[in-house]
């Protein structure tokens, strides 16, 4: 059977704030708006905007679907759309939306990476008259989707950013904006390289996705004040080192640096299929594996006995994926339309999902993430049961 990461959801958040609306944010949008689903306004909700908090104060969907009969469409925009963490987002999307009887059907669109063709699905699918749009702004610089998102916003479609920073204001240019906070995840990951390392140091490598995505720099960053605090550890690169997410050019990368004779002591990858393509690249080269922390996927959590035995030093930590933070969008969005309050977070504080070293409190071990029925590109921490992971992957 397949160990569904319901189960585990202790381990994704460990830090709630005292207050669960950040200071200076409203738990209600105060902005006006275009008329949504039965003229409410698709920027002013009783939806906890900006809040932060953990997976356990979760709304159900059954709370906010809306019960007046009239049929609610949804569209997404991800920015990229083509790797096995976009394939899950959606996935979790359509699994919740499933769960809402008033929800008519998720159309999808893929920017590939490109900019323009991004944008453009935005305003598209608001021509239409898509009731909710969920962007994932990740095609480039975050504000560059703005232009997009206030048109549709403007046209009446209820816009609710996830997963990447679109750095524009909830209640102004769109409903809300959820997701992790990547800086926090980023001083996640470097004080576990810190704790590792101790006062010896060494060098760290950093590796994110496409040029200048936000989730990157800002992961970069708060890994770097970290670092800056710990002048013993040493950053090789002065930015995130650009994979586009694609293993293969991870691989790629990671050759690259290798070439270059600096002794690598920790790698820090913000996305887990890269992270196999750069255990690839240390394969290759036949040189011992460092520490190593990324996003959880399967092919680490599966194979990390096997590389442990071959790499004695090799030790691995990850932070959930957070392939459903595309859940908490849908549900945001659903209450701003059905005129509901939702008071569950938009912003999650996420500590460590997996230690293999066991010594971090309410972070699992590689041999207890592993689905081992599931493929090798599964995300453990997924909250899709078994069945929607087998039907997902074939």
């Amino acid at each position: 059977m397949i160990t569904t990461a319901p189960a585990r959801r202790a381990g994704l958040v460990v830090l709630t704030l005292g207050a669960l609306v950040l200071a200076g944010c409203s738990s209600t949008n105060s902005a006006g708006g275009g008329g949504g689903t039965d003229g409410a306004s698709n920027l002013t909700a009783d939806i906890a905007a900006g809040s932060t908090g953990t997976v356990d104060q979760f709304t159900d969907i059954s709370a906010v679907c809306p019960t007046d009969g009239k049929k609610v469409s949804v569209g997404v925009v991800d920015g990229y759309g083509t790797n096995t963490w976009s394939k899950t987002v959606l996935a979790e999307i359509q699994s919740e939306a499933a769960k809402c009887s008033a929800i008519s059907g998720v159309e999808f669109i893929a920017g590939r990476g490109d900019l323009e063709a991004t944008t453009s699905g935005i305003t598209s699918l608001a021509a239409k008259g898509t009731n909710i749009i969920l962007v994932i702004p990740d095609a480039g610089p975050g504000e560059a989707h703005l232009p997009a998102i206030r048109q549709a916003t403007q046209a009446g479609s209820t816009v609710v950013a996830f997963a990447s920073d679109p750095q524009g204001t909830a209640g102004t240019d769109y409903l809300d904006y959820t997701d992790q906070i990547p800086a926090f995840v980023g001083k996640s990951k470097a004080q576990w390289i810190v704790d590792q390392l101790g006062s010896a140091g060494g060098n760290v490598a950093f590796f994110g996705g496409p040029s200048g995505a936000l989730v990157s720099t800002q992961e970069f960053a708060g890994a770097k004040e970290v670092f800056d605090a710990n002048p013993q550890i040493k950053l090789v690169n002065t930015e995130p080192i650009w994979t586009n997410w694609d293993p293969a050019q991870a691989q790629q990368a990671m050759a690259g640096v290798l070439s270059q004779g600096t002794p690598i002591n920790a790698i820090i990858a913000d996305y887990g299929a890269s992270a196999s393509g750069i255990i690839r690249a240390y394969e290759a080269a036949g040189q011992q594996l460092p520490i190593l922390t990324s996003t959880d996927d399967n092919s680490l959590s599966c194979g990390y006995a096997d590389l442990k035995a071959k790499n004695p030093g090799y030790e691995l930590a990850t932070v959930s994926s957070r392939t459903w933070i595309g859940r908490v969008a849908l549900r945001k969005a659903l209450a701003a339309v059905a005129g509901k309050s939702d008071t569950e977070p938009s912003l999650y504080e996420l500590a460590l999902f997996e230690d293999s070293t066991g010594k971090t409190a309410g972070a699992v071990t590689p041999d207890k993430a592993c689905l081992s029925s599931a493929p090798s590109d599964a995300t453990p921490s997924t909250l899709l049961t078994a069945d929607e992971i087998t039907k997902l992957f074939g």
